[in-house]
């Protein structure tokens, strides 16, 4: 870019021409950009111009005016400068037919006398051309003497007429590109000075202090209900949070059932002889109740309904001959039946229990009757479905995989987050319930895989970390009774509550344990102090010979980076325990 390779001067308002010309002879570059305001009064002037120019040849230098001012311009042309709108423009010499007659007859003494002035920031009022003392001998001029000066005036106009026809016109844009990667790497140079020397010093100080491990272990109590906690007592408020897990699984029906129909029929059955009276009426009632078996042939059939027989004289006919006492009660032989008939069905389903009227072979598991015959049992059929059985249940909720209560430990302690110290004697399981498709004892249809699912919901409780290690701390400060002695680490990473019990009513127990580390009585911000500002060997030295203090390791975060910073963010300081 044009301004890389240049010195570019910025006119002040309050400058005078003698401070253009020291910052022009001042400039490095032999490209001199001036770059006027709005209202520059020290250039609306052609004698100024001109000295511009001069100044410019004398120091080998070319001046470009930065300006698009019309008054600007002409000035410019007249005095053969080169001119761009902007830094980034091309420079070019106004037309010539732009320049007026200002500046055509300056008088080349008050040049020379401005230019030349020894002393720095010295002013020179200039008004049309002249000196105020130049005027005042300007009008005593002998006419040799102008006649002089205007030969002096022309052979001036000739040489910058020469000159004017040499000046060459600076390509700003030929080097572009290496001007911009040159400007990048300076910049990127004078980026990574700063940041190394202001942003990237930073140290990290790991101080080791020797420490006694010490057991810690004091019965503490829970409440369930917020804002009823006294930390500093042993009573914590406790969380308890749950989560609900499923594990499904497939299995084999090992159950076989008949799905057919029983037969039915009836059986004709008789009281048996002899039969006992417990009065002199001779009149008795015999039941069958439902559900009372028969048995033809190992095919068991079972009546529906209850029966009812009475036996009285007619079945006796002859009291004196069939009749007798036995042990007070009256014994008598049946000569004629007692009989009822009864609906009987099969117990089971199947074919196999079809059979004929028959009229012996039966069974009865009443004492009082028998069968004297029956009908034919007909209706039966088999129908042979898997079911589902207690077995298979069981077999199927034993080969679950129960990963899930790894999960659900996972899940529960990512939900109370590292804040929360989990009391993992708490965690505890619900009464699993298990179903299974098809049900218990249900057909299992062809093609048809069952499932089995056992839902389980998961719950452990947790505390506060900040308020178990503020107990802790509490408890072992009051234990040490020494100022020259503090707690370096309450142990709350390994704390834990042991024999943790809940009463049911929302009050809980425990034993809180952990092994508190106690060491000398020295603190980061002591290190700190102690650190800043100061040389690394210096401060090494300074805090090992703190009592208690093992080691200490100064870690700069660049090599170059040789002193502690001052500003405390950028120091991390770690004290680290030794245990005994």
């Amino acid at each position: 870019m044009y301004f890389m390779n240049k010195d570019v001067i910025y006119i002040e308002a309050e400058d005078d021409i003698t401070d253009i010309l020291a910052k022009i002879k001042a400039a490095k570059n032999k490209i001199v950009a001036l770059v006027p305001p709005k209202k520059a009064s020290v250039l609306h002037s052609a004698v100024n111009f001109k000295l511009i120019t001069k100044t410019a040849m004398r120091t080998e230098k070319t001046v470009v005016l930065i300006s698009s001012d019309p008054s600007l311009l002409r000035l410019a042309a007249g005095a053969n400068i080169p001119v761009a709108k902007t830094l980034q423009s091309k420079p070019k010499l106004p037309d010539a037919d732009v320049a007026t007659e200002l500046g055509d007859n300056v008088d080349g003494d008050v040049i020379e006398a401005v230019e030349e002035t020894p002393e720095k920031g010295k002013k020179i009022e200039v008004t049309d051309g002249k000196k105020p003392a130049a005027k005042k001998a300007a009008a005593k001029t002998a006419p040799a003497e102008k006649a002089d000066m205007e030969i002096d005036e022309a052979a001036e106009e000739k040489k910058a007429s020469r000159k004017k026809a040499a000046t060459k016109i600076p390509n700003f844009k030929k080097n572009q590109k290496k001007i911009i990667a040159g400007a990048a790497a300076g910049l990127a140079l004078l980026l990574f000075i700063i940041w190394a020397s202001v942003f990237a010093p930073a140290v990290n100080i790991v101080v080791n202090i020797k420490t006694t491990g010490e057991n810690f272990a004091e019965k503490v109590n829970f409440t369930s209900t917020e804002g009823n906690d006294d930390v500093d007592s042993g009573l914590f408020y406790v969380e308890t949070k749950s989560v609900k897990k499923s594990v499904k699984g497939e299995f084999t029906a090992t159950g076989q059932v008949d799905k057919g129909e029983k037969a039915s029929g009836t059986v004709t059955v008789k009281v048996n002889s002899p039969v006992f009276f417990n009065s002199l009426d001779f009149r008795q009632t015999i039941t069958v109740p439902s559900g009372t078996s028969f048995t033809h042939s190992g095919l068991k059939y079972v009546s529906t309904s209850q029966a009812t027989i009475t036996v009285d004289d007619d079945n006796i006919v002859n009291r004196g001959t069939n009749c007798s006492v036995d042990n007070r009660r009256i014994r008598c032989d049946l000569s004629a039946d007692a009989t009822a008939t009864i609906n009987v069905v099969a117990s089971e389903n199947g074919d196999k229990y079809n059979i004929s009227a028959t009229n012996s072979g039966w069974s009865s598991g009443a004492s009082a009757v028998s069968v004297a015959s029956s009908s034919a049992m007909t209706g039966g059929s088999s129908k042979i479905v898997k079911t589902v059985t207690d077995k298979d249940v069981a077999e199927a909720e034993a080969s679950l995989d129960m990963s899930v209560e790894g999960e659900a430990r996972d899940e529960l302690s990512e939900e109370f987050g590292d804040d929360y110290l989990l009391i993992t004697s708490s965690f505890k399981a619900s009464e699993p319930r298990v179903t299974t498709s098809p049900a218990l004892n249900e057909e299992v249809g062809d093609g048809v895989t069952p499932q089995i699912i056992k839902e389980i919901e998961y719950s452990i409780s947790a505390v506060k970390r900040e308020d178990v290690e503020r107990f802790i701390k509490k408890v072992s400060d009051e234990r040490i009774g020494d100022d020259t002695q503090m707690v370096h680490d309450t142990g709350i990473d390994k704390a834990f509550v042991d024999a943790f019990n809940d009463d049911g009513n929302g009050a809980f127990s425990g034993k809180l344990k952990s092994v508190v580390k106690i060491g000398p009585t020295i603190t980061e911000a002591e290190v700190m102090e102690k650190s800043l500002g100061k040389k690394v060997g210096e401060v090494q030295t300074m805090i090992k010979s703190i009592k208690g203090v093992t080691s200490v390791e100064v870690k700069p975060s660049y090599f170059w980076v040789t002193k502690v910073p001052k500003n405390q963010n950028k120091v991390h300081i770690e004290l680290k325990t030794d245990e005994e």
